[in-house]
């Protein structure tokens, strides 16, 4: 099911959450699902007007129909600096966020490292504090490193789309599992100091102000 929210459309496809902001000239998408989703996110694209994906990240589930997308509708793709050696998900090696989570980091870690995407081309490589204004889209980056050495974040007006860099299940946490730990509790401080309206993430409900406020100490 897809909802609206300002110009933002959200898709929802199994666990995962993309999203396309509609510019005047052009949309452009945040990240691009794994692989069980090429059908039903080409169904969705046809009836849009795609011109860019940014991803938040390069975990194999952010990441996998980046190719597929990019000779569908000839689009161009922005990624991170930091996480352009990522790509291949081979160098990604995570770390449980309490030792409590260790047998989940494991499972994703394994899951990453046996699932590969097709290569592709990056048009763009974002750097902290940079401006995008295409497309009558104005957009601001941020870095948000520790799930990756380059996970981002996409400031849009009010909201920020946070990708992985935190989780809102019992409660708003960084993500289960990271790269760097102390990095990715120093990001979700700084998205706490943002304080968007609303806070996208990559497979969890959104997070509205007042929640982000109260679970993030």
């Amino acid at each position: 099911m897809e909802r609206i929210i300002d110009n933002i459309h959200i898709k929802r496809i199994g666990y995962f959450n993309l999203y396309l902001i509609k510019g005047t000239n052009g949309d452009i998408l945040i990240d691009t699902g794994f692989i069980c989703m090429k059908k039903t996110l080409k169904k969705w694209l046809d009836k849009q007007n795609l011109k860019l994906i940014i991803l938040t990240h390069a975990h194999v589930d952010h990441i996998w129909n980046v190719a597929y997308l990019k000779e569908i509708y000839n689009c161009e793709v922005a990624l991170s600096k930091e996480d352009y050696n990522n790509i291949d998900n081979k160098n990604i090696k995570t770390k449980p966020l309490t030792k409590k989570l260790t047998l989940w980091s494991n499972i994703m870690s394994y899951g990453m490292h046996n699932f590969i995407p097709k290569k592709f081309e990056i048009d763009y490589l974002l750097k902290d504090k940079q401006l995008i204004e295409k497309y009558g889209i104005k957009l601001k980056i941020h870095s948000l490193k520790g799930h990756t050495t380059g996970s981002i974040g996409i400031e849009y007006k009010d909201y920020l789309f946070v990708g992985d860099a935190l989780v809102n299940r019992f409660n708003v946490t960084p993500a289960y599992q990271n790269q760097n730990t102390k990095d990715a509790k120093r990001s979700s401080q700084k998205i706490k100091h943002l304080s968007p309206k609303i806070t996208f993430l990559g497979h969890d409900k959104e997070i509205s102000q007042e929640k982000l406020l109260k679970d993030l100490n």
